[in-house]
């Protein structure tokens, strides 16, 4: 799979300097965030923001100290040494068009994209074939997605995936967005985009469709069950409250490897339907207690993506 994971800064890692000049197109919790943390880790001299002329983001990020001068045309970022794409995925192949006909040689872009696969596709063929993309995917976030609720430190000691190829400027243009990344407090992990893909749909892109389906389950009588759920229910479902353009974009982006993991989870919980209803203490006792072993593992602090 072409895995190389990293906590925190390589002991080989090669110094770099700050960047002169950011640019992040789309200002909501990720990219907000981010501009916060490279001006307060003085990663950057000045952070441009893109953003939607009439949307009020943009001036809240402004007024937050997180970018330094406001755009609202995505070509303005394209002579930047690093361009951020933190929109919806849905909108990337409009943007790679845009920067793509003002790009300046020594640009690198990545992204905060939860797919990569079709992420990276796009890349190639809408982008210049001297364009340098790294595809990045920092597994940190929250349902609530507007730049009011972003914080310096929404990064730290969370995984930021990287997808790059090997050869020429994309290693040296791979190492920079990775030392970003861990700069900013993330531990970063290179992999290819099938295999991203795949990782993400089970960890992050199916128990989000379950907490979708936990919610909907209850959608007749919601009004009533809503007052009596408690902590469990809540937990289990807070994903659900997400932005639904982005989830939307985010399965149809990796509608294959979704789709795989989602038949693989309604296979299990069919298999655990069959034991309750036969009354099978011991195959419900040995499901259960094989999701506690693992659920155990888990380190106490993850980002979510």
């Amino acid at each position: 799979m072409g895995i190389d994971y990293t906590s925190g800064m390589r002991k080989d890692a090669v110094q770099q300097d700050p960047f002169k000049s950011v640019s992040i197109i789309g200002l909501g919790l990720l990219g907000t965030s981010l501009g916060l943390a490279l001006k307060q880790r003085q990663l950057v001299e000045k952070v441009i923001g893109v953003g939607r002329a009439g949307s009020p983001s943009p001036q809240i990020a402004l007024n937050r100290g997180a970018i330094d001068e406001l755009m609202t045309s995505p070509a303005a970022a394209a002579q930047s040494d690093l361009v951020v794409l933190a929109t919806n995925i849905g909108v990337f192949p409009d943007i790679f068009r845009a920067i793509g006909r003002e790009l300046a040689e020594h640009t690198i872009i990545t992204d905060v994209g939860s797919t990569k696969r079709q992420v990276c596709r796009w890349a190639r063929e809408l982008l210049p074939g001297s364009a340098r993309f790294v595809g990045s995917h920092p597994m940190a976030g929250s349902e609530k997605r507007g730049p009011e609720f972003a914080r310096a430190d929404l990064y730290s000691n969370a995984v930021c995936f990287i997808c790059a190829g090997k050869a020429g400027r994309m290693v040296v243009a791979a190492e920079r967005v990775e030392w970003m990344w861990q700069q900013v407090g993330m531990r970063t992990l290179r992999i290819n985009p099938q295999a991203h893909d795949q990782w993400v749909a089970a960890i992050s892109h199916t128990p989000h469709a379950a907490a979708a389906a936990l919610v909907n389950l209850i959608q007749a009588d919601a009004a009533n069950l809503l007052r009596a759920a408690a902590g469990g229910f809540m937990d289990t479902t807070r994903v659900a409250s997400g932005d639904v353009e982005m989830w939307t974009d985010i399965f149809v982006t990796n509608r294959l490897a979704a789709g795989k993991s989602i038949r693989s989870l309604v296979r299990l919980l069919q298999g655990f339907e069959r034991a309750v209803r036969h009354g099978d203490h011991s195959t419900v006792r040995q499901f259960l207690q094989q999701a506690k072993t693992i659920r155990d593992q888990l380190p106490q602090r993850q980002g979510t993506g």
